[in-house]
């Protein structure tokens, strides 16, 4: 994997190959308009969302999806319209070969795009309170569990928002999403990287705290090179 610690918004743009991009939600918004314009049937889905935050975040990560993949289609990006599986995945009719991802969460977001198989990502906030003792037992699997409470209580926090974060970026890169349950997908090491093989993919994912204590993860088929990009 190849890893781009302050990259500039304005000049990044999807390739080819596999990218995973994190960045602020206000930082997106700071790009000019023109790069971010929705189609007007998601700036309608986006408004029925009730609160602001949600809104200003979704926002940013369809505007941002479309920042990145516009130059690479050579269509403006109010005329990149999504489309969405079965299982509310989306996708882009007439793009087979290329799968994309979406997540937001405490004032960021992340797009995964790619050309080389699947891909998920996922960013969660830190600021929030979580009463993580009490949600482990939801989503860790039963050995997973068991490690986690062999650690000490100041140690569980961070342990527990990396598990969450990779499962469900696992889980957006199969399709199942949170339809599945977490505690049944039991995660790999793989050297400092995680595998899974689930639904007919083998899987591999990482993650990263970003600078405010978030945690961005990502997870593509496995021998996948990824580049990685997160904006200060």
């Amino acid at each position: 994997m190849t890893e781009l610690l302050e990259t500039d918004l304005s000049t990044l743009a999807f390739a080819g190959g596999a990218l995973a991009v994190a960045a602020p939600a206000d930082a997106v918004a700071a790009l000019p308009a023109a790069r971010l314009e929705l189609p007007p049937y998601e700036a309608a889905r986006i408004a029925r969302f009730r609160q602001e935050r949600d809104r200003h975040e979704r926002a940013a990560a369809h505007g941002l999806l479309r920042h990145l993949l516009g130059p690479r289609l050579g269509r403006d990006p109010v005329d990149i319209v999504l489309a969405r599986d079965a299982g509310d995945r989306p996708f882009l009719p007439g793009m087979p070969g290329l799968d994309l991802n979406l997540s937001h969460g405490g004032g960021w977001v992340a797009v995964g795009l790619s050309m080389s198989g699947r891909i998920g990502v996922d960013v969660e906030g830190a600021a929030r309170p979580v009463d993580w003792d009490g949600l482990a037992p939801v989503f860790l699997h039963p050995a997973e569990l068991s490690d986690y409470r062999g650690l000490p209580a100041g140690a569980r926090p961070r342990r527990a928002l990396e598990f969450w974060s990779i499962k469900e970026a696992f889980l957006k890169a199969t399709g199942e999403g949170l339809v599945a349950e977490p505690r049944s997908v039991r995660l790999t090491p793989q050297g400092a990287d995680w595998r899974l093989v689930r639904a007919g993919l083998s899987l591999q994912a990482a993650s990263r705290i970003l600078p405010d204590g978030a945690r961005f993860a990502w997870a593509v088929e496995e021998g996948v090179e990824v580049m990685v990009a997160v904006a200060g």
